[in-house]
């Protein structure tokens, strides 16, 4: 027994004390990067700095799953997208596929075996099968670009390649501890830089003001979908940092975690999405009731004073505090106009065409060919030209039977159990219930969103959503007391 234990002692990993040269390294690095980042343009950021770094990092590291850990960092920047042909591809959809090839490879060429799945990774497989049909009935009855079929059908799976990869990789032990790590300072990293947008008042408002409300400006951070696609970012990342503040065991780690936190939460705000606010407002108290049920002063003492917060900045916060108070700008606001008009559009339209719905990778525009968007209804038409991007569709649960029928609805829901079967899963016998319990809140104030919103098309927020996903799969259905691969 004590040789065992001696073994197993051995095989721990030993925490990395990076020296005071390799800090002030690390620091001159980054402030080097962000004095590129604000001078120069994306493409010449990639070469002097992203490739450069990218070489040093893998020949300081062997090992591949330390490549792995740089994923979030490459999606949060990776808004840049590649034409290819009939395709757009992102540098952050490119940073997926490169992880899962890089798991393949390092498995099949080492001859390593792979974990035994749980159910609700088939489940999601399930899923995926169901778009694909309901992807080639498309091509079959509609008219439109194939290329453009492919790219709308498949964009909500595109970044599902990453949940075997954090499984196996970083499902439990040091790696996870890592992998959470990752993502709390890429939250502080992105929400320094929304503050960055928010005070230097570069972005534009015009937009705003054409909806009734004067702000100085929406920040999205580094994502190119706009601020409601940075806003579910935030609804995942939040709640998925203040968990992992009760998990980390260093109290250094748990006040970056706080920090992250907090500084996620004002970039909710400065978002100015009122989804994003009511959900990851929602979300936090959740959690805050499940970790201080025997407490309950706590959650209710956090929310007092966010709501003294934005009551002292009422003017500022309107839009969001709409909600909660004044029903006649909230009624006549022209982006719920625009919904409603859109809304009943798209369900009449199922009921016209349940089984095959109007297909993918139709081109969509508003009737009337207008740009007064607020009282006119989308439509579509079959694409015979590639399409740079795909919107107006903003609600998730009424796209997927709009355009893929009923074989799309079937996947939207084998997805949605998925999640909720892991969810229950984690409740029973998860490994750690209070840090699983923060990626369920943060996963369900998503969903919450995906109702009046269509997040996963972008890039960006695919990845991080199925990232944690992953994450939570891995702490629901530990991996059978299975060794950690020795890389």
């Amino acid at each position: 027994m004590i040789r065992l234990s001696e073994d197993n002692r051995q095989t721990e990993l030993e925490p990395y004390k990076p020296s005071w040269k390799t800090l002030f390294l690390v620091s001159g690095l980054t402030l080097a990067y962000f004095y590129f980042f604000f001078n120069f343009p994306r493409p010449v950021l990639v070469l002097l700095v992203g490739i450069p770094v990218l070489f040093f990092f893998i020949l300081h590291n062997p090992n591949p799953r330390t490549w792995v850990l740089l994923l979030p960092f490459v999606v949060t920047y990776g808004d840049i997208t590649l034409n290819y042909g009939p395709f757009y591809i992102a540098v952050a959809t490119l940073a997926v596929q490169a992880s899962f090839l890089l798991y393949l490879v390092v498995k099949l060429a080492g001859f390593r075996s792979f974990p035994r799945f749980p159910i609700v990774v088939y489940l999601v497989f399930a899923a995926f099968l169901m778009q694909l049909v309901s992807m080639f009935i498309s091509m079959h009855y509609t008219n439109s670009l194939t290329g453009n079929i492919i790219r709308d059908a498949n964009k909500i799976y595109l970044s599902a390649l990453l949940i075997p990869v954090i499984y196996d990789w970083f499902g439990r032990g040091e790696w996870l501890v890592r992998m959470l790590k990752m993502l709390t300072i890429m939250l502080i990293i992105m929400s320094l830089y929304g503050l960055y947008q928010y005070y230097s008042g570069n972005l534009d408002n015009s937009g705003e003001r054409a909806s009734g409300f004067d702000l100085a400006g929406r920040i999205y951070s580094s994502f190119g979908g706009g601020s409601n696609s940075y806003s579910g970012v935030l609804e995942l990342m939040i709640p998925t940092a203040l968990a992992s503040m009760f998990f980390f065991k260093k109290k250094s780690w748990k006040i970056i975690a706080l920090a992250a936190t907090m500084l996620g939460f004002q970039n909710v705000l400065f978002t100015f999405s009122r989804g994003g606010f009511l959900t990851a407002s929602l979300a936090t108290l959740a959690y805050l009731i499940y970790r201080y049920r025997n407490k309950i002063w706590v959650p209710i003492l956090a929310f007092s004073i966010l709501a003294g917060g934005l009551l002292l900045n009422a003017e500022e916060f309107k839009r969001q505090l709409t909600i909660f108070g004044d029903t006649q700008s909230l009624m006549l606001d022209t982006s719920l106009l625009h919904r409603y008009t859109s809304y009943m559009g798209f369900a009449n339209s199922i009921k016209e065409s349940p089984v095959v719905g109007v297909g993918w990778g139709s081109r969509e525009f508003y009737h009337g060919r207008t740009a007064l968007y607020a009282f006119w209804e989308v439509r579509h038409e079959d694409s015979i030209e590639k399409i740079t991007r795909f919107g107006g569709l903003n609600s998730t649960f009424l796209e997927m039977p709009y355009k893929g029928g009923l074989f799309s609805a079937i996947s939207l829901l084998l997805l949605l159990m998925a999640f909720i079967f892991t969810s229950f899963k984690l409740l029973r016998s998860g490994t750690d219930k209070s840090l699983g319990m923060g990626l369920v809140c943060g996963l369900s104030a998503f969903w919450a969103h995906q109702v009046f919103d269509n997040l996963t098309q972008w890039p960006q927020t695919g990845a991080f959503f199925w990232l944690i996903f992953a994450l939570l799969i891995s702490i629901a259905y530990p991996c059978c007391g299975k060794e950690v691969d020795s890389l």
